[in-house]
């Protein structure tokens, strides 16, 4: 059941901010993101955290 959660999170992940290559854990940043009304954001590509700025 986990492996599915994780697999559907990687892909709303990849659909939400595209270029994020979830393989490679870390921070990903931009400058404008709408998911966060065109504020800046954070993603965390080990588990899909965002963090509005």
């Amino acid at each position: 059941m986990l492996k599915k959660i994780e697999a559907l999170g990687a892909g709303l992940l990849e659909r939400l901010v595209p270029g994020v290559d979830a393989a490679a854990c870390g921070w990903k940043h931009w400058e404008n993101c709408w998911q966060c009304g065109g504020r800046p954001c954070s993603v965390n590509t080990c588990n899909a955290d965002l963090i509005c700025g």
